[in-house]
């Protein structure tokens, strides 16, 4: 297999409405005519007309390889991506989401300049609905090469704000970076297929511990197509503290934890976990298709309270840490008041519904 400069690989799940776009946005600037991009499409089992239309494309345009699998979950399939690519660097796009007008050439023009980086940390937009605004990470261009500053990035991949204390969007995501082909390769870098949530994040967390050089770039190629009311990020999950309890393990099981001074990282992941314990009431305590009675809600969340790490995570996080809701969820949590959490989610969504 002749090696390219960038595999762009796309995992795909029952995505119809959106593929084609996001597929265009890509071939439509003729990134494969001079052969050094490839685009490799990962159908994970789609029922829909998914992996037909990927198989259109692929027949049209030579830079399309789509490869059909039976459903095992989006890790799984960034995972074959990683196997299937030849490209000195790899980009993992959504499908419900697109690339900028010249993005994907944006992006092999800035990897071409940084030969000796692990990783290209980007920005974005992010698109809801019809209103565009800026996915921000940076102040300006910069070269991490000192493990101080690229564990300071890794602390951010956890809880954002342990990054920039000023306007930070989430920096959990696969589709704002790129990765060398053989740092990930050498390091045994993949995605955590037995983790049902947060598989990303666990990712780019442990990709930065590895990381000897971060390139960050004030380059928009991407659109993140955010809160789809289809899209996963918003359906009832009863089984999401579950999910997160096993994200948890994981990261507290790994070596990184052993031997060098761990204080800040311990900081932010204890603020990633009351973020994640706020976001079980939007996605499973207090979700519409919950149909359990409001007194058994406030009976299971107060047991999550009590229960690890949610209880260490309330009673030894600094609240200047957290952003001003979560410091009012720590608070709640340390009185183990599930009413409390509860008043705050319905103000929480009723300003939502009011925003202009």
């Amino acid at each position: 297999m002749s090696g390219k400069h960038l595999s762009v690989i796309i995992p795909v799940y029952n995505v119809e409405k959106y593929i084609a776009k996001c597929l265009r946005s890509i071939v439509g600037e003729n990134a494969g005519g001079s052969g050094a991009v490839e685009v490799i499409v990962i159908d994970d089992g789609s029922t829909d007309k998914s992996g037909r239309i990927a198989d259109a494309f692929a027949r049209r345009y030579p830079c399309v390889r789509v490869i059909h699998q039976e459903n095992a979950g989006v890790a799984a399939a960034r995972n074959t991506g990683i196997r299937s690519a030849c490209g000195e660097w790899l980009y993992f796009v959504d499908s419900d989401d697109w690339m900028a007008e010249g993005g994907i050439r944006a992006i092999c023009e800035e990897t071409a300049k940084i030969p000796d980086a692990d990783v290209l940390f980007m920005e974005a937009y992010q698109n809801v609905g019809r209103k565009q605004s800026e996915w921000v990470h940076f102040d300006a261009d910069a070269d991490l090469t000192d493990r101080e500053s690229i564990r300071k990035l890794q602390c951010g991949i956890l809880y954002a704000p342990f990054w920039l204390r000023v306007k930070n969007d989430p920096m959990a995501a696969p589709w704002d970076k790129v990765y060398r082909r053989d740092f990930l390769v050498r390091n045994r870098l993949q995605f955590g297929e037995h983790l049902r949530v947060l598989d990303d994040m666990v990712f780019n967390f442990e990709v930065m511990g590895a990381a000897d050089q971060v390139a960050c770039r004030k380059i928009r190629p991407y659109h993140y197509r955010r809160f789809v009311a289809e899209s996963i990020t918003n359906t009832y999950k009863p089984d999401r503290v579950r999910q997160d309890r096993t994200v948890w393990r994981y990261l507290f099981s790994l070596e990184m934890w052993n031997g060098r001074d761990t204080t800040e990282l311990r900081k932010a992941l204890m603020c990633r976990i009351v973020k994640s314990f706020s976001i079980c009431c939007r996605l499973c305590f207090f979700h519409d298709d919950n149909k359990k009675k409001l007194r058994e809600k406030i009976r299971y969340v107060e047991r999550v309270m009590g229960s690890e790490p949610y209880r260490t995570a309330f009673h030894t996080v600094r609240l200047s840490d957290l952003e001003w809701k979560l410091k009012i969820v720590a608070l709640a949590g340390r009185m183990r008041s599930g009413w409390a959490v509860y008043l705050l989610h319905v103000a929480w969504e009723s300003a939502k519904k009011w925003k202009v």
